[in-house]
Parts: structure tokens; sequence; C-alpha cells
């Protein structure tokens, strides 16, 4: 019993020496990222060509993901990332009412899940110490949009997920073996869109009766910009 539990002991001594001395090839990262600014169309399935075509920039886009990284060959890594982008925009909607313009609070809420598989290449000029890499691959954007007119909010009724293609650069500077940080630059240009409905039809607001209309809407939201992205690593 006594020499079992030294071989268990010497055995599991041996495996952790071998992950301590073995060279790192995998990372993961947590990261924060900052999207300059995206095209929100209102509604594209509107009846109104002047609606269906109307589109607002808007700025400030912040997401937080997580992601893993293999270095299969020298020089080569594959890397799998999920992200959460939020963003919430406050507006009214306006109606006249017995000659009184009646301004209603509106919140539209854009929520964004986003998974990428991408390739990398490690530059050949990079260090130990730093790794400057481009990359590329394709990524899968799913959309939870909502509505929200005072406190109605419209239901989703369709949420298809849309494929789209990146690109990404980066600079990745090791404080040690195991640990580091990075900065990135990411292009992508994906159509994310769901398909929204009123269930309600009146709001009572400010002692008046308000409907609301129930058509179906599809808003949408395009990114084509630029994402700048801060990252903490662990490699082991």
């Amino acid at each position: 019993m006594h020499s079992k539990s030294i071989k268990i002991l010497t055995f599991l001594i041996f495996l952790l020496t071998d992950f301590l001395l073995s060279q790192p090839n995998k990372t993961i990262g947590v990261n924060f990222n900052y999207i300059l600014s995206a095209f929100v169309y209102p509604n594209v399935i509107s009846n109104d060509r002047g609606i269906r075509n109307l589109s607002k920039e808007i700025n400030g886009w912040i997401g937080i993901s997580a992601d893993f990284r293999y270095e299969f060959t020298d020089g080569y890594l594959l890397g799998f990332s999920l992200e959460v982008v939020d963003k919430k925009v406050e507006d009214f909607l306006i109606r006249r009412i017995s000659n009184q313009v009646v301004r209603i609070p509106v919140e539209d809420r854009f929520r964004i899940y986003i998974a990428e598989l991408s390739l990398f290449f490690v530059a050949p000029f990079s260090s130990q110490r730093w790794n400057i890499y481009i990359g590329g691959g394709l990524g899968a954007y799913k959309g939870d949009f909502t509505k929200s007119i005072l406190n109605v909010k419209s239901k989703i009724q369709k949420s298809p997920i849309n494929l789209g293609i990146q690109v990404i650069s980066g600079v990745m500077y090791n404080f040690s073996e195991r640990f580091g940080a990075r900065v990135e630059l990411k292009f992508r240009d994906p159509m994310v869109e769901t398909e929204n409905k009123f269930t309600e039809k009146f709001i009572n607001y400010g002692g008046y009766t308000i409907q609301i209309d129930q058509a179906p809407f599809r808003p949408r939201v395009n990114f084509d910009t630029m994402t700048l992205i801060l990252g903490m690593t662990y490699s082991f």
C-alpha cells in the first residue's frame, strides 16, 4: 500500500514537472472590446421606402469576449472566441394628440452574440517577449433586439444567425512565460437582424391612450467599422 502511494505521488510529480517545464502552446484570454460605430436601420421591411432605407450611425459600442488559441505548428494558431456586445439607445416617440405634441420615452436595446473561428500567423521577426500577428476567419452573429415604448416591450419573432468574415492584426507582450497582454484591431462587416412585434395595442401616457402599431418590424445593425480589443492572456 505504501509502495503504491509512492508510485502515484511520483507519477503526479512527473506530470506537474512536465506541465511546468513544457513550452506553452495554448492561450486563453479575456478582452474588452470597443466598436467605434455601427449603422442602425430601424425597420428594413417597412412599406415606406423612406423608413426602409433610413439609417443612423451610433458610436461607442461595448463588448466583452473570451477566447482560446492553440499553436498547432510553429507560428500558426487556431483560435475560437465568444463575444457579447450590448448597446442601449434612448429616444422619444412623437405623437400629436388634440393639438398637443406628446413625447413618449422609447428605448432600443441591441445585444449581439458573436462566435468567431480564426487562423493566426505570427510574424517571423517576433520574439519571446513580443508577438506580432495577423489573422482572419469566419464569424456567426445572432441578435437579441428589443424596443420599449414606455413600459411596453416588443417581442422577437425571428432571430436568424448571420455569417460574416473578419480580419485581425495584433501585438502581444509577454510579461512572463505564462502571462501577457495584447492589443488588436479587428475589421468586420456583419449584418445582424431580428424581426419584432408589439403584442399590446395601447399604452397610457400623460392621461392619453395611444395606439401602438402591431405590424412586424425588422431592425438591422451593421458593424461597418473597426473594433479595438484590449486583453489579458494566460498561456499553458
